[in-house]
């Protein structure tokens, strides 16, 4: 068992293999030879060529609910007490602000101690029973403490967890009896699109299985449902307090600033508790959430301790064992691989073949006109574009030209006569160069050339981390056979935030030979209208109908926003401040 977990020196990793079969692999004497190392410890030769004495030992473990009741020798679930890391009654773990006495390898021996005390088997196994505590083999390992390495598993406690299986049950349900989950359905499939976030045409049909799914369904869920759900709903100000704690409780890079604001979540997040849906959250999924803060100051982002980079082996697993018969597994996945080795070597050699080269060249035609379909109809944004006359100094760069050549102003006008957003272009041009560079003394009678482009890429730094980051915002009339005028963020000079629409991109050469970045935007404002229920930081915007120009110099980020309804032009749109981490904190700040 100790293989499946990362076991950590304090700066080396050390491998434990079992050296025994699976019948006793929970035995002290499997890992006697780890046991030995842990307390003479071992010389390494470090970087510096000098040889140091390390003391291996197990400081993480990466498991799910289930792997950490058995590993932690807990009896699970259904235990009176089922935290493998504190002794919280099963009938308290709603209470996710409380703290209980935790569990340490002392007081968990001086248990046992005490039961072996006992003269008769019936008073041993109720002393076990009311811990819900069995022995554990790492108890006498040093700087190994099974309760405080077990660690918190955003992937499993938050996603398919708290949130698939309890949360995103109870609003099916919710919307099951108001008959509303086909206008549900039909408001996802109408979400705009994000880079990184899943699209759903089916989402209450399709059973999701996968951590990621789950994670951006939540981010996109409270548009859909504000105006389906009664007014000042519960069950929308429950799932808003949620998704506030996911995004914060997942981010990188934690300062004791952010873990106060993370308190205050957890805080919120109990209050609105509500058992108006007949919901018990007395589950430990829920509980699990009172110990993040502890562990995050104790090992750091809870990034360190997930179990999401190993999921790809077990789904190559899972694949594997679905070609078994379910009996001798092992052998047969085993035998499973060679034959996949024999076939790949098969292959190889016939493709030394003429008619062999032919016949694969057009399965392989077949095959990528079946991707390119797909990939068409998914809209997938992994669109290889390099960006093209790329500024000096600037944190923005033009790609996919419209159009080799340039054209002046008043051409381009005209070739977009039927488009509203092109009316009277020249002259507002004009104007908006006159003020921004007003030492360029624009005559009418002076030409202005003009290249219009289809994307763009915008840097910026992430105030998740601090580090670099890229945004690709598309403006295209058909993009996929889809309309797509992404928005951004602009830096203007009142402090809260500004979006707009992209409508074009144009770089524009004036008659001194300056080349200036414009955008040509619609800018959003602040809305009257209010929806049925206002949630916290809940930020909606009206589109305004007339555009204007925009120096690209403004553009901080991209940044998503949702029509209110399925109306054709809706100018009201719901800010979506969920999709990332940075774009979260910038909205938390004027929310």
């Amino acid at each position: 068992m100790a293989s499946r977990y990362h076991t950590l020196a304090r700066t080396n990793q050390l491998k434990v293999c079992d050296p025994s079969g699976p019948t006793n692999r929970n035995t002290p004497q499997t890992l006697e030879f780890a046991k030995y190392r842990m307390e003479i410890g071992g010389p390494i030769r470090c970087p510096d060529c000098f040889v140091r004495v390390f003391h291996p030992g197990i400081l993480i473990e990466s498991l799910d609910g289930k792997e950490a009741a058995y590993f932690n020798a807990c009896r699970a679930a259904l235990a009176n007490f089922p935290c493998p890391k504190c002794l919280v009654h099963k009938s308290d773990l709603h209470r996710i602000t409380s703290h209980f006495k935790l569990r340490t390898t002392a007081s968990m021996k001086a248990v046992v101690i005490k039961a072996m005390k006992k003269t008769t088997k019936t008073d041993k196994e109720q002393i076990l029973k009311s811990y819900g505590l069995l022995g554990h083999f790492l108890w006498n390992f040093r700087f190994s403490d099974p309760y405080a390495a077990y660690s918190y598993d955003t992937l499993h406690s938050d996603d398919p967890g708290e949130w698939g299986h309890h949360l995103w049950r109870l609003l099916l349900d919710a919307l099951e009896n108001l008959k509303q989950k086909g206008p549900f359905t039909e408001n996802m499939r109408r979400f705009p699109r994000w880079p990184g976030l899943k699209h759903f045409s089916q989402v209450t049909t399709v059973n999701f299985t996968d951590g990621q799914s789950f994670y951006d369904i939540l981010k996109c869920v409270l548009p859909c449902i504000v105006q389906l759900l009664p007014g000042n709903s519960s069950l929308v100000h429950c799932i808003r307090l949620y998704e506030r704690y996911r995004i914060m409780v997942g981010m990188t890079c934690m300062p004791e600033t952010r873990l106060q604001r993370l308190d205050t979540f957890i805080q919120d997040y109990e209050d609105r508790f509500s058992d108006d849906h007949g919901k018990d959250f007395d589950f430990f999924k829920q509980h699990a959430s009172s110990h993040v803060l502890r562990e995050i100051r104790a090992k750091g982002a809870t990034n360190h301790g997930s179990t999401r980079p190993g999921e790809g082996f077990q789904q190559e697993a899972a694949e594997a064992y679905s070609h078994t018969n379910g009996k001798d597994a092992a052998h047969q996945v085993s035998c499973l691989s060679i034959d996949l080795r024999y076939i790949n070597t098969f292959l190889f050699q016939m493709g030394r073949i003429d008619e062999t080269q032919e016949a694969i060249a057009r399965i392989r035609m077949n095959i990528d006109i079946y991707d390119q379909s797909q990939h068409e109809s998914q809209e997938s944004e992994e669109v290889d574009e390099s960006p093209v006359d790329v500024q000096d100094s600037a944190h923005w760069a033009f790609g996919a030209p419209v159009s080799a050549r340039l054209m002046n102003s008043r051409a381009l006008e005209e070739l977009n006569d039927s488009s509203p957003a092109f009316g009277n272009f020249d002259f507002r041009l004009r104007e908006f160069i006159s003020e921004t560079f007003p030492e360029e003394c624009i005559r009418y009678e002076d030409t202005i050339m003009i290249r219009r482009f289809k994307y763009v890429h915008i840097s910026y730094q992430s105030l998740e981390d601090w580090r670099g980051a890229r945004d690709i915002f598309r403006c295209n009339p058909s993009f996929h056979h889809n309309v797509r005028y992404v928005c951004v963020l602009v830096n203007m000079t009142d402090p809260c935030l500004h979006c707009a629409r992209l409508r074009a991109l144009l770089r524009c050469t004036l008659p001194s030979g300056r080349q200036t970045d414009v955008a040509l935007v619609h800018m959003f404002e602040s809305s009257r209208w209010k929806p049925r229920t206002r949630w916290v930081g809940c930020q909606i915007r009206d589109e305004v109908k007339e555009c204007s120009f925009l120096s690209m110099k403004h553009v901080i980020r991209g940044t998503l926003l949702a029509p209110v309804s399925g109306t054709s032009n809706e100018p009201t749109h719901f800010l979506i401040d969920t999709m990332d981490a940075d774009m979260f904190l910038r909205a938390d700040m004027y929310s």
